[in-house]
């Protein structure tokens, strides 16, 4: 079953990195002009926002969690989590040729709420959210029919850390140990999408990312997801 889920997730990957490049292959030639060549030189920082698609499993709707050392039954959950969540991403790319780039970005997600409720009848109500903080390289690949738009493959790896935290409570005795959780998974990242340059120092952008993640959290492990994201960036030159 996982590995029908993982090829389902790597089939929707392809057919989306069809979809951009397929008119850029296609180009038969490639006629450069300054404002093209100077993107090929320029780095780059900005932000990207869009919606990050989950891929991977759904937590119960309610249930038991049990204390980790005793396997005790210390109250009950609730979950809210969306299929669907906005996703905001923070980079930075580094120019090492005129096609490749290094590209270093930190995002958050905030998948939804969590509500616990111990045996005292105390609850602690608060939100799962994950950080990607990745390291990619693109490449970018022939241009749609010689026009500015620059397409890339992107490949890369890093830390996704999850936490599901607790911002209201009416415990009177507060335990950090067990009423937030937090987990870590070092994993790679594919993606694909393309550069738009608008202006000497302004582009937009258009990115397609799977990130595969597992990690116990909320009561489940795999936290898959395909992010749409769109972006504006400054380009500017090295000193």
């Amino acid at each position: 079953m996982a590995y029908q889920a993982n090829s389902n997730n790597l089939s929707k990957l392809i057919l989306a990195l069809g979809l951009i490049f397929l008119p850029g292959f296609c180009t038969a030639g490639d006629t450069d002009n300054t404002e093209k060549e100077l993107f090929r030189t320029r780095h780059q920082a900005g932000v990207r926002l869009g919606v990050w698609a989950n891929q991977g499993e759904l937590p119960p709707k309610s249930g038991d969690f049990t204390d980790a050392e005793t396997g005790n039954v210390m109250g009950s959950f609730r979950t809210n989590i969306n299929s669907a969540s906005a996703y905001f991403e923070g980079y930075f790319g580094y120019r090492l040729s005129p096609y490749l780039m290094g590209e270093l970005s930190l995002g958050t997600v905030n998948r939804g709420s969590v509500t616990l409720k111990d045996s005292t009848n105390a609850s602690d109500i608060g939100n799962l959210i994950i950080y990607p903080i990745l390291v990619q390289i693109k490449l970018y690949t022939p241009r749609f029919f010689g026009s500015s738009i620059h397409p890339f493959l992107m490949a890369g790896g890093g830390l996704y850390y999850g936490r599901r935290n607790v911002q209201f409570t009416n415990s009177q005795v507060y335990y950090a140990n067990w009423q937030e959780e937090n987990e870590t998974d070092f994993n790679y990242v594919l993606g694909a999408g393309f550069d738009w340059p608008v202006a000497g120092t302004i582009a937009v952008d258009f990115m397609v990312k799977y990130m595969p993640i597992n990690m116990p959290l909320v009561a489940i492990d795999k936290h898959d997801a395909l992010a749409f994201i769109v972006g504006v960036k400054y380009l500017y030159s090295p000193k």
